[in-house]
């Protein structure tokens, strides 16, 4: 809270008139992720994966056995968090993970045939949650929100 801004026990302090909550870019990026994961969990949920590891899975099915240092720099997620994901999926039997025989520092993971045969199947599925998450958007506003989106990512 701000200097100058306490309040009683039990009283409300009015916001600051500069600041709505409800118009904070974070904000709105986190509720519009929020109604994403769910339409993602009611469209995917049968097997059970997340968004993030529907992702890593796709990313591999693009670059074939891959670094997971390059897995990390593909999905924007930090390699500590990146190796969590891949254990879990690697207990399920959807990716492998050797080491590099040319560099034993370097890990590399593939997908299984199981993790193949899923990604194929869902893929399908996944452009469904696309267009079931920018329903509210007519044909300009997806393009817009899309770059829009990319040129806050960086991309």
């Amino acid at each position: 809270m701000a200097a100058g801004r306490k309040k009683a026990a039990g009283q409300a302090v009015a916001p600051l008139p500069d600041y709505m909550l409800g118009e904070q870019i974070g904000h709105l990026l986190r509720k519009a992720y929020q109604r994403h994961t769910a339409i993602f969990q009611q469209t995917m949920g049968e097997d059970g994966l997340t968004a993030v590891q529907f992702a890593v899975m796709v990313t591999i099915h693009e670059a074939g056995t891959v670094a997971l240092t390059r897995i990390s720099q593909l999905t924007a997620i930090d390699l500590a968090t990146l190796r969590g994901i891949v254990a879990r999926l690697g207990e399920r039997d959807l990716v492998v993970v050797e080491h590099n025989a040319s560099d034993r520092r370097q890990r590399l993971a593939s997908l299984t045939k199981q993790g193949e045969e899923l990604v194929k199947r869902d893929l399908p599925l996944a452009a469904r949650i696309t267009e079931l998450t920018l329903v509210p958007l007519d044909a300009c506003e997806r393009i817009a929100a899309i770059q829009v989106l990319k040129k806050l990512a960086g991309e």
